[in-house]
């Protein structure tokens, strides 16, 4: 049997390629992510195996998420460090994002993604996490040291006048020394610029402190009795580690960063596998239908139950393994790619070649094989359930199950479904979508087991425009007659729809609601300045902006990441007066007037979430340490202020950087604000090219541009599951084509002609779209909308449904509808009449 069911395979080698392909397509996803995630989180790991340092010192940060303003100390405790037993020698180091280094030209060298990192330079050069290969040490303003990598792409040599724009301030220096990147740590293989310590300091936190101690132990010194004995002699305010201890927690970082990147990818590789489960289904169902008497035949002549459906199942995993093997060299293929641009750029990570590890190649061939027989496997069963008797007639027929338990199940889901959006629109926030979104996906199952049901009548309804001709007619009796294929066909389509209906509710409601909360809270403010790619900039930006023809006022903006109990909170320090004009407040209690005394304000969304009310006091924990506030106000939900909002005097108090993230500019009475903005970008373009400045609308746009992004790469991953989709109407209609030789022989012998025929299959590939398409138009919109009202509250104020778009949406899919049927159509019209009268 199983020589017979890889004969099947060779005989009929095409109607088996379009699920190779749908295989293909998933496991190429996922091979491909797994490939290029474990060949970067490698090359990654081997730069903690190269740490130079004994033993690293580093401080306890009050709070977990603190990238925006990192945990320092101060020169004294090297000292400290210095004087414990077993050590030689302890160089403080400094270790900050945030830098921006400009070509020639003025303009940021482009860093592909990575983060700039600037660095001190140690006073003992062993110490430090990169090498010289060139040049001497920088010291002051006047001089710095670059890369190799980043001196390269920017056309800098040794003694060319270098600009570097820090959170700080910006200079131009001397380029003294060429570095490579660093070799461990958070920084390896990032673009990374060095100065002596006391000029990192002023330029990268603008204020004295350390990020770390690396410590050099005495000949025959044991790591783990210094590091303890460091411990003990610091206490808690420090983490101690040695190397092995940091080569260690370096790996299990990575595997978590590169798990959860790997997780989302994952994410859609299921999605297309269980779109092209769909697919698979069908063909192995209608390979079945048609070779039922073959079937019939064989357990006529002895084959038993179990012989037959391994037969099938054979098939299964024939296909499953060729799915697997070409996906798995696909996805190798794709992830070479990237590792090649990787190193065109002139980019150190990844550093290594590829890796494919055995669990990679193991788990595609899992997934490929598993899937494919997975959905092989009902087809399977039915074909073993023949008759022998069957064999001895013309008209044999498959069992098919009857679909009164499918209907039952798929009523409970809608059930189900009814209640779990009831909920969550009730219950809101987040909690509530995501309830949401958890019964949109069963509202999808439950429309995969209904449709059979209602697909029948539903086709009927939707073709009733396009007339009665005999094409039309044969079309839409053709999708009507088995409501089993035509449903699982338009399901695959619906999914994708579904999604991407959704997706696009949500996005035009993002929109909206981005765009009026901004312009609501916006007041006096004409124009808005704020920093691309680097959320931070130097207070000089504001200083230059106040000295601006036509500038009336500058307020300020400053931000870093603090907590309140194990809730993670932004702290916004604002300027005097910033709140009563730039931006529109308005208070449930207080006034703006409480932040002259120290106290705090706080939106109501969150005051509700901390559960704080004025007058209570509580702790806010920043990389400074901990801070009692008392709350002396609550404001309405509002945009720009959503955070725990304190004076300037009070936010540098708590430690945060002298570094301004928004800046709101009034322009005087009678002045042209296209005027004054010019002006703006004349003073500060030349120091600052990253800097924005816009006005009120193009703020509010601008804005928009991370929801654009993520429903961008969201977008362009589902259509994969579109191809997919597509894919199944092909093959369908292909089968279709074997399955009704005879009868297309007949229809053509009556006068069809080829041109009617090429239309009748267009009609049955449009009305199966058409199902998929409604369905999946239903699903979409009722779920952004809900998703929608859940967040009513908080996020998404404002509900938008682009009618629009959905239609053209809907429309795009008929097109391809269309161009699906082109090949079968022109199978179906080069087939002998008289051998298509004569096939059984």
């Amino acid at each position: 049997m199983l020589k017979l069911g890889l004969r099947s395979v060779l005989a009929h080698r095409l109607r088996f390629v379009l699920c190779t392909v749908a295989v293909t397509l998933g496991v190429a996803f996922a091979s491909g992510a797994m490939v290029f995630t474990d060949s970067l989180s490698t090359a990654l790991k081997k730069n903690f195996e190269v740490s130079t340092a004994d033993v690293t010192v580093t401080p306890t940060s009050p709070i977990t998420a603190a990238d925006d303003t990192p945990a320092t100390f101060q020169n004294s405790l090297a000292d400290q460090i210095a004087a414990v037993p077993g050590v030689a020698d302890a160089v403080p180091q400094l270790l900050v994002g945030d830098v921006q280094i400009l070509d020639p030209a003025g303009k940021e060298v482009e860093n592909y993604g990575l983060t700039t990192f600037g660095a001190s330079w140690p006073r003992v050069i062993g110490a430090a996490p990169f090498k010289v290969l060139a040049g001497t040490a920088p010291w002051g303003l006047e001089q710095l040291a670059l890369d190799q990598s980043t001196a390269s792409r920017a056309g800098y040599s040794l003694g060319d006048k270098v600009r570097i724009v820090t959170p700080s301030q910006a200079v131009t220096a001397t380029l003294t020394a060429i570095t490579t990147p660093a070799a461990a740590g958070p920084a390896a293989g990032a673009p990374l610029v060095s100065f002596d310590g006391a000029t990192a300091q002023r330029l990268l936190l603008g204020r004295t402190g350390w990020t770390s101690i690396t410590v050099a132990l005495k000949p025959g010194s044991d790591p783990d009795t210094v590091a303890q004995a460091i411990g003990k002699a610091l206490g808690d305010q420090v983490k101690v580690r040695t190397a092995k201890q940091v080569s260690s927690d370096g790996k299990r970082d990575l595997d978590r960063t590169f798990g959860s990147f790997s997780l989302v990818l994952a994410l859609f590789a299921g999605l297309a596998l269980f779109v092209g489960t769909f697919l698979i289904v069908n063909t192995f169902a209608m390979i079945v239908a048609q070779r039922a008497k073959e079937l019939a035949m064989l357990r006529a002549i002895g084959a038993s139950r179990a012989q037959v459906t391994r037969t099938i199942l054979t098939e299964g995993v024939v296909i499953g393994f060729l799915g697997s093997t070409f996906g798995l060299l696909i996805g190798i293929g794709v992830a070479a790619g990237v590792h090649w641009m990787y190193q065109k750029f002139n980019l150190s990570i990844p550093s290594a070649g590829l890796v494919v590890s055995p669990s990679t190649v193991i788990a595609c061939y899992l997934i490929g094989i598993g899937v494919t027989v997975a959905a092989a496997a009902p087809a399977a069963r039915r074909a073993g359930k023949l008759p022998p008797i069957a064999a001895m007639r013309d008209d044999v027929e498959v069992p098919e199950r009857s679909l009164l338990v499918r209907g039952s199940i798929g009523c409970f889901m809608l059930l189900m479904t009814a209640f779990l959006v009831g909920i969550g629109v009730a219950a809101g926030d987040l909690p509530g979508a995501a309830l949401v979104a958890l019964g949109a996906g069963l509202a999808v199952l439950a429309t995969v087991m209904l449709s059979p049901l209602i697909s029948r009548y539903v086709v009927r309804v939707l073709m009733f425009p396009f007339g009665r001709r005999a094409p039309i007619t044969l079309g839409r009796r053709n999708a009507e007659r088995n409501p089993r294929r035509t449903s699982a066909t338009a399901s695959a389509l619906m999914i994708s729809v579904s999604l991407i209906c959704g997706l696009m509710v949500i996005s035009a409601s993002a929109k909206a609601s981005i765009n009026q909360a901004v312009l609501e809270t916006l007041g006096t403010s004409d124009l808005v300045v704020t920093n691309e790619g680097t959320p931070n900039f130097s207070t000089q930006v504001g200083d230059q902006a106040a000295t601006v023809a036509g500038v009336e006022s500058v307020h300020r903006v400053r931000q870093q990441t603090g907590q309140v109990g194990d809730t993670d909170v932004k702290v916004s320090g604002v300027s005097d007066g910033t709140l009563d004009g730039p931006i529109v407040t308005k208070f449930d209690r207080g006034s703006a007037a409480v932040l002259a005394t120290g106290q705090a304000i706080l939106p109501r969304n969150l005051a509700t979430t901390l559960k704080l009310t004025v007058g209570k006091t509580f702790d806010l924990k920043t990389t400074n340490g901990v801070h009692r506030l008392t709350v002396g106000g609550i404001l309405a939900p509002n945009r720009q202020l959503n955070a725990v909002v304190v004076s300037l005097a009070a936010y540098e108090h708590f430690g945060g950087a002298p570094a301004d993230s928004l800046l709101y500019v009034d322009v005087a009475q009678g002045k042209e604000i296209a005027t004054v903005r010019a002006a703006l970008l004349d003073r500060l373009a030349k120091d600052y090219p990253s800097l924005q400045v816009r006005d009120q609308k193009a703020y509010a746009a601008g804005s928009m541009q991370q929801v654009n992004a993520a429903l961008a790469a969201i977008g362009f991953l589902l259509t994969m599951a579109i191809l997919i989709a597509l894919l199944g109407i092909v093959n369908t209609l292909a089968l279709g084509v074997i399955e009704r030789t005879r009868e297309i022989g007949l229809l053509r012998a009556i006068g069809l002609d080829r041109k009617q025929l090429s239309r009748m299959l267009r009609v049955e590939s449009v009305a199966i779209t058409l199902l998929g398409a409604l369905l999946g138009l239903l699903i979409g919109v009722g779920s952004g909308v809900a998703i929608q009202a859940s967040l009513a509250d908080s996020t998404l104020g404002v509900r938008v449904v682009p009618v629009g778009q959905l239609a053209a949406a809907v429309g795009v899919a008929v097109v391809f509808a269309v161009i699906a049927a082109v090949w079968p159509a022109r199978r179906a019209a080069r087939l002998d009449v008289l051998r298509a009268i004569a096939a059984e």
